[in-house]
């Protein structure tokens, strides 16, 4: 694929994915390379620090050969690092530094595996493209759910942070509590296409760039919990009414004592 409108860093990206599409093609039962993300339906939002993500969907005999032998990746160009991070994938690095997160399926399979509509890179003649729509998308965010499990993190995080677990209290709250409040934003102010439904960190300083304050202020660090718990529980207080005995249970936590880190049962 070639198109004078992108950079040279994201050409070299979609060039490095139809050379992958090309080795696949020449190996028996591949089917389909299906690009992912930025390199997929969004290419308008890939720069010089993206990476590939891809499908590759095969006849279920070729499955596990290209899972677990890939030459066709080092045929195009050596890899220098490889993890298998799931059952299904790989992280990998090319040694020209391009690094490619992938994973294969068969067709039987996709049904099954939530992700979003990629763009068709390559398929093998006869094959129905048709499959390689997503069927199962990432799961729709209860709104009212997810205020009242929010609290609940803010509460259990609280809790670990007087205990004086300062770094599980930290990712309770300024992660767990955190991802569920953008969720509900995400909801609530229509965040539009560039929000990631698995991920609802990604892109935030876009899709809200008048928020930037506000997240340095929800997730300041570790030993910072108490004024991320606050500044939380007052977003939350938007989305209607809340538990009045959780609320007051976690203010009790934001106002109690202080205590030194001394003080801490570690």
């Amino acid at each position: 694929m070639s198109d004078f409108t992108i950079g040279p860093a994201v050409q070299r990206l979609l060039d490095r994915l139809d050379a992958i599409a090309a080795s696949l093609a020449q190996k028996d039962g591949t089917l389909a390379l299906l690009g992912l993300g930025s390199v997929g339906l969004d290419i308008a939002r890939a720069d010089r620090y993206s990476d590939l993500d891809f499908f590759v969907v095969a006849e279920p005999s070729t499955v596990h050969r290209l899972r677990d032998q890939l030459a066709w990746l080092s045929a195009v160009n050596p890899l220098v690092f490889a993890h298998r991070n799931t059952a299904d994938g790989w992280k990998i690095l090319f040694e020209d530094g391009i690094f490619a997160e992938f994973a294969v399926f068969s067709q039987e399979q996709l049904p099954h595996i939530p992700f979003q509509a990629g763009r068709l890179v390559w398929a093998r003649a006869g094959f129905d493209t048709n499959v390689l729509a997503p069927i199962r998308q990432a799961d729709q965010t209860n709104v009212a759910w997810a205020v009242v499990e929010a609290l609940t993190c803010l509460y259990v995080g609280l809790g670990r942070f007087w205990r004086g677990e300062r770094l599980a209290a930290q990712r309770m709250i300024q992660g767990n509590a955190l991802d569920l409040v953008l969720k509900i934003m995400r909801v609530d102010e229509h965040a539009g296409p560039g929000a990631d439904p698995f991920d609802p960190s990604r892109r935030v300083e876009q899709i809200w760039p008048d928020r930037r304050e506000w997240l340095k202020q929800a997730c300041a660090g570790y030993g910072y919990s108490l004024e991320a718990a606050q500044i939380l529980l007052t977003e939350l207080r938007r989305f209607g009414p809340l538990p009045s005995a959780l609320v007051a249970a976690i203010e009790a936590l934001l106002h109690a004592p202080t205590l030194k880190d001394d003080d801490a049962a570690f």
